[in-house]
């Protein structure tokens, strides 16, 4: 349910309207609800347009928190293999359901970097799938599994450590990636790297988007970071 609000905050750093044809591209995708100083609302999914209000619903069948009608929420949307976008809206409607957002308008670039990364400790199998992919920058006969950590997760996509050279633009598939041992098995990932940088005279670090997955597979990977979220909010306030 939502209340009506008697003043709204001014936009920060925001400046041009979404277009029509970015608002249809966003139903269907996962995204973060965020206040407008970032904190994390929930993670959902946006499932409908409606003229240029877009309706978010909680992943993992969560209600949708109370909220106050046109207060403004960061609304940070993440298509696979796209650089995350980040609109500020106001609600214009709401249920234990789902939020609609409208009024949406993006964010200034420096807001575009904001996404909600999870840090973590973990390992996982990377095996270079460039074999796969015929215009892939080192040709067809790079083709080997090692063994890396992951240092965060996002709805977006991973970073990981290790000590093999992978440039950008390397497909890679991540195995036995144990986010979270409630889950009834690993996940399995298909990646790009995005960026690499060199960290010590034997390690590298990467940015990777997530490319395409099943909406279970993107379900689970709602699940396991909020998880995440709460072990890691429980472990802090012990």
């Amino acid at each position: 349910m939502a209340f009506t609000s008697t003043d709204s905050q001014k936009k920060p750093g925001t400046s041009q309207q979404a277009s029509s044809a970015e608002l249809r591209e966003a139903v269907g995708h996962l995204c973060e609800v965020r206040k407008p100083n970032n904190t994390l609302v929930f993670l959902g999914r946006v499932q409908g347009l409606d003229g240029k209000a877009l309706s978010v619903w909680p992943a993992g069948g969560r209600e949708a928190p109370p909220v106050i009608y046109n207060d403004e929420f960061k609304l940070i949307l993440h298509v696979p293999q796209k650089p995350a976008l980040v609109w500020m809206g106001s609600v214009c409607g709401s249920s234990r359901s789902f939020w609609k957002l409208d009024n949406l308008v993006k964010c200034h670039r420096k807001e575009q970097r904001v996404n909600f990364r999870q840090p973590v400790s973990l390992r996982a199998n990377a095996l270079c799938i460039n074999a796969m992919y015929p215009d892939s920058p080192r040709g067809e006969n790079q083709y080997y599994s090692r063994l890396c950590k992951v240092v965060d997760v996002s709805l977006g996509g991973i970073q990981l450590r290790g000590q093999d050279h992978y440039r950008p633009g390397d497909h890679l598939l991540l195995t036995n990636l144990w986010l979270d041992h409630s889950q009834p098995q690993p996940f399995v990932f298909t990646v790009q790297v995005r960026w690499a940088e060199q960290i010590s005279s034997v390690e590298w670090r990467f940015g990777c988007f997530f490319e395409l997955m099943s909406i279970r597979d993107e379900d689970r990977l709602c699940a396991a970071i909020l998880e995440l979220q709460r072990m890691d909010i429980a472990s802090h306030s012990n």
